[in-house]
């Protein structure tokens, strides 16, 4: 009788347990902005056409969206988008220019996401390290960041960025920040 006991837990951890450890997709987005996003993610960001969360991929296949689809309870909901950068490579490229930015003395916010005009890629949906600053400083500091080509988006910032005062940086876009 133990023993029978003993199997027919077993057999219940083994079909409870991935349901009570599956994560739908804004856990697991929440996870990554506090653990860092897989190599092949370029981020999250909330689709208004479908009322549910998207993923930029830079593998943007099938069998890489059945993997993530397959990991969350909620996954079929997902929606996916190519991404041409990783978020770690924009984060790189967003911490590098933010310290250029600090030693120099230059105003301006840099981000993770998209532009005043929406996302970029075929798509318009994928994400780059968005530069705002002053219309008088716009071809300066797009010209200072050519290095990084297309991975880069510097625009005018619609409020005035005032350098002495303390800002508050960007927190990098997830799928709470965007639209």
């Amino acid at each position: 009788m133990m023993k029978m006991s003993k199997r027919i837990l077993a057999v219940l951890l083994a079909l409870l347990l991935p349901l009570l450890l599956a994560l739908d997709s804004y856990e697991l987005f929440a996870r990554w902005e506090q653990d860092g996003y897989p190599e092949d993610v370029t981020g999250v960001f909330y689709n208004t056409e479908t009322k549910c969360l998207a993923a930029v991929l830079i593998e943007n296949t099938e069998a890489r969206q059945k993997e993530l689809r397959d990991t969350l309870t909620d996954g079929e909901t997902l929606t996916f988008f190519a991404g041409e950068y990783s978020h770690a490579q924009l984060a790189e490229c967003a911490a590098a220019i933010t310290k250029d930015m600090e030693e120099n003395g230059l105003a301006g916010t840099v981000s993770i996401g998209w532009g005043a005009n929406g996302g970029y890629g075929p798509e318009g949906k994928d994400f780059r390290v968005v530069i705002k600053t002053e219309t008088a400083e716009v071809a300066t500091l797009t010209e200072r960041y050519a290095e990084y080509d297309s991975m880069v988006a510097v625009e005018e910032n619609t409020e005035p960025v005032v350098p002495d005062a303390p800002v508050e940086p960007e927190k990098p876009v997830s799928y709470t920040h965007l639209r």
